[in-house]
């Protein structure tokens, strides 16, 4: 990124904070991808989380009252909105009423954090009764682990599939002190992937990779990684587009618990990593790729914003500078960042330095 955080922050935040109606938006996606779709409920959570850690009361603000006028009958944020005739945003295509849980666990999260900041009962509430509807429509009951969303259902072979980007440990633990009326099932959800987490570095102990979805196998009540296509495409089954976000938030929940049942895998996350830099080339572009089947090999000849920042945040929680500072280098350089890649990048950077 090659800025100062405050620097980059403004730039975040002239590229992708658009206003609709009397609320605030993350527009997700570049200019020329073109299409109808303008944010989701994902890009929502960043930028809840983003302007509260910013100490940005007035664009928190205005996050929050998109998020309340697109609720849906769950009391989740319906996950996809696109533009319709006449500049007006209707549910996107693709089962756009349904939620995303990772969304609504970061803006359950940025609305508790808010309350402490701010201490306005409103947001405090709201925290609560978001958190109660996660719990109620996107976990599953018996394992503790979240669901895709509150469109799957018992019965359903989505229901027995989780998505490690949804692991968002700190998320969780601050549901633990905070959401008093749920506090026993939230201290299990902890635990649960914590074991989960131990379990996928048990099957792969040389990379600690773990895969985009996991599915329960019934008979070992095992959450194991998928086989093909279940969701998104072939590599579902691999370190992809959604599970590159995971040694940043398993990173943060260590770095505010120093919990030492995640040190492992961490660590092992860390040393392949470290192997990669070590053998990349002299180029511009870092040798972290952007997708890597559970035993390292990458599939793809390139590298994304998205799979360095988090493994910067994992190197400096784990206080590996030399590597830091090695992939630091990297991102600095970078300028064809993305949504996704800057947006990870912004959030990585201030949970680094802003304390829960």
């Amino acid at each position: 990124m090659g800025l100062s955080l405050e620097n980059a922050y403004a730039k975040w935040r002239r590229k992708y904070v658009r206003t609709y109606k009397n609320g605030l938006y993350v527009y997700y996606k570049d200019e020329k991808d073109g299409g109808s779709e303008m944010t989701c409920s994902e890009a929502h959570g960043y930028g809840m989380l983003i302007s509260v850690l910013k100490r940005n009361r007035e664009d928190f603000d205005g996050f929050f009252r998109y998020y309340v006028s697109w609720k849906n009958k769950n009391g989740l944020m319906q996950w996809q909105q696109k533009e319709s005739g006449s500049d007006k945003f209707v549910p996107g295509d693709e089962g756009g009423e349904n939620c995303a849980t990772d969304g609504d666990i970061d803006i359950a999260t940025a609305l508790f954090l808010a309350s402490k900041v701010w201490g306005k009962d409103d947001y405090y509430q709201a925290a609560c009764d978001l958190a109660g509807s996660i719990w109620e429509h996107c976990f599953n009951h018996s394992t503790y682990l979240p669901l895709l969303g509150d469109w799957t259902e018992p019965g359903d072979k989505e229901y027995d599939l989780t998505r490690p980007s949804d692991f968002i440990l700190s998320g969780f633990l601050l549901f633990y002190y905070e959401d008093k009326e749920r506090q026993q099932y939230w201290g299990r959800v902890v635990n649960a992937i914590i074991n989960a987490c131990q379990y996928q570095l048990s099957l792969n102990p040389k990379t600690g990779l773990i895969a985009d979805f996991l599915k329960l196998d019934r008979k070992s009540k095992k959450y194991k990684p998928v086989t093909g296509e279940v969701l998104e495409d072939k590599h579902d089954g691999d370190y992809n587009w959604n599970s590159c976000r995971v040694p940043w938030r398993l990173g943060h929940y260590y770095m505010l618990t120093k919990d030492k049942r995640l040190k492992p895998i961490l660590d092992t996350q860390s040393n392949f990593f470290q192997v990669v830099l070590r053998s990349g080339s002299n180029s511009d572009e870092s040798p972290i790729r952007a997708g890597y089947h559970l035993n390292g090999k990458s599939f793809v000849d390139y590298s994304d914003m998205a799979f360095n920042a988090p493994v910067s945040f994992l190197f400096w929680v784990l206080k590996a500078q030399s590597p830091l500072d090695q992939i630091m280098a990297y991102i600095d350089k970078d300028e064809d960042g993305t949504y996704f890649g800057e947006t990870i990048a912004m959030l990585c950077f201030l949970q680094a330095h802003v304390p829960y």
